[in-house]
């Protein structure tokens, strides 16, 4: 019976293992203004028709996007079907039904797969979004600049990982932040690199009229400019059982993002990761960082 039992909790775990897809990713550095910014994107391997291109890892999308500029000389880009009545920050929305590809080792079949028209955006040929990722759990290892994606985190990691409870709209993870004492919902977005945690004014007005002015980037949104400003503060952010430090607090003056309507409070990016271990979980609608 003990042999049994042993041979089966092997055999679970090397099924669990197997099912594992490895996403490598690596940093993108750019400069905005002065400014140079090591650690600005998460780029990604994406294979689609034998041939692989970067695409920038962004949970902050709902949907995975390409760049046709980047594929003017693939036979899947003949297929496109043009929506002039829709647009994502300002470009026409095309799309390409059953397209499978590839992102890392992690395989995805007979997906809809949008694109901008006429767009291109440096080395990125496109963005992975959230939307290939429903049903499944992401490790994100800052570290070691890996991506694991799962159908369920084994029993080892569930112990060893400290979770809040995580809503799920249009694809995309919320999870509550607290700060200075109130809860509020934040979009994980990992397209965000830049700033720890961003949100609008009208909704923080009281933190920032009583703070002192720090700094201003006129940043990019899909080529359109941005302005985001920061004020100097000493708080901290609560995530579940982990708390960090908050010297800065970025804003735009208007609901650019229009968190508003869909009742979410800001943006929280990368930075309080970078020497952690995240867990998006989307099956079981929870978010989770690995305990040291």
């Amino acid at each position: 019976m003990k042999i049994k039992i042993v041979l089966s909790a092997i055999l679970i775990a090397y099924c669990a293992q197997s099912q594992a897809q490895k996403i490598n990713f690596k940093w993108e550095k750019d400069s905005i203004g002065e400014r140079l910014i090591d650690k600005i994107a998460m780029s990604v391997p994406v294979t689609i028709e034998n041939k692989t291109y970067a695409f920038q890892f962004d949970l902050g999308a709902n949907a995975t996007l390409i760049y046709d500029q980047c594929f003017s000389d693939a036979a899947f880009i003949k297929s496109k079907k043009i929506d002039p009545t829709s647009d994502a920050g300002g470009h026409t929305i095309f799309t390409i039904d059953d397209q499978s590809f590839n992102i890392g080792d992690y395989p995805i079949k007979n997906h809809k797969l949008y694109g901008l028209l006429n767009h291109s955006q440096g080395e990125s040929c496109g963005t992975v979004g959230a939307d290939v990722f429903q049903g499944k759990c992401l490790i994100i290892d800052f570290p070691k600049q890996s991506i694991t994606v799962v159908n369920e985190v084994d029993k080892d990691m569930d112990r060893k990982t400290a979770f809040v409870p995580m809503n799920i709209v249009n694809n995309k993870a919320i999870i509550p932040l607290k700060i200075d004492g109130k809860t509020y919902n934040f979009l994980y977005d990992s397209g965000s690199s830049i700033f720890p945690i961003v949100s609008y004014r009208q909704n923080f007005d009281r933190l920032i009229t009583n703070a002192k002015a720090k700094d201003e980037l006129n940043i990019r949104n899909f080529n359109n400019p941005l302005i985001v400003k920061s004020v100097e503060i000493n708080t901290a952010v609560q995530i579940g059982d982990n708390t960090f430090g908050l010297k800065e607090f970025w804003y735009t003056e208007d609901d650019f993002f229009s968190f508003k309507q869909d009742n979410i409070d800001g943006i929280i990016g990368n930075i309080f990761f970078m020497d952690k271990t995240i867990v998006i979980d989307f099956r079981n609608k929870r978010f989770g960082i690995i305990k040291k």
